[in-house]
């Protein structure tokens, strides 16, 4: 049918394999009720190496996105059960439009969060500038995050210390470099 409300990016097929794939089906629970899955593995803390960050997939698209996009496909099969009824339709969708939008807020604040923690994570680690990453990651041209880091650490090279490993002394004197 081309008149459903809704037009989710990909099929249910593709996204319960997604699902399936990383994330566990998570209980009820009462102050998130909208997350209807939770990630196989962990996040790494700030303290492990940025590039064993990205390896452990800390900084993979957030799956709220395609958490919406299945509640849409469940809007999608509650219009054509209503047949047309605007009300019934309002009345059965109401929970999951509530969900929908907490989880497309929930994706925008993890995406922004995750782009910034990206940005810091280049910029500790690496010998380069914000100005630097911003220009190179606008023309970069590599397909993903591990490929793009192995690009930069041959161009601009590690540091010997990290910032946030280092004496207060030192620390002070490395961040007044950047």
């Amino acid at each position: 049918m081309n008149d459903l409300p809704y037009k989710p990016g990909h099929s249910k097929n593709w996204l319960n394999k997604f699902f399936k794939q990383d994330y566990y089906k998570k209980p009820y629970d009462r102050f998130m009720w909208w997350r209807s899955y939770t990630p196989k593995s962990k996040p790494l803390t700030n303290r492990h190496p940025f590039k064993d960050r990205i390896l452990n997939g800390d900084f993979d698209i957030a799956p709220y996105k395609f958490e919406a996009e299945l509640v849409e496909h469940r809007m999608n099969d509650k219009f054509i059960e209503c047949r047309g009824y605007e009300d019934t339709f309002r009345e059965a969708t109401q929970v999951d439009k509530a969900r929908r939008k907490r989880l497309l807020e929930d994706y925008e604040k993890e995406e922004t969060r995750r782009l910034e923690d990206v940005r810091k994570g280049f910029v500790q680690e690496l010998r380069m500038t914000k100005e630097e990453y911003d220009e190179c990651v606008t023309q970069t041209r590599a397909k993903d995050l591990i490929t793009f880091y192995y690009k930069m650490e041959d161009k601009f090279g590690t540091r010997a210390i990290r910032p946030s490993n280092a004496p207060k002394g030192l620390r002070l004197a490395l961040e007044r470099n950047y």
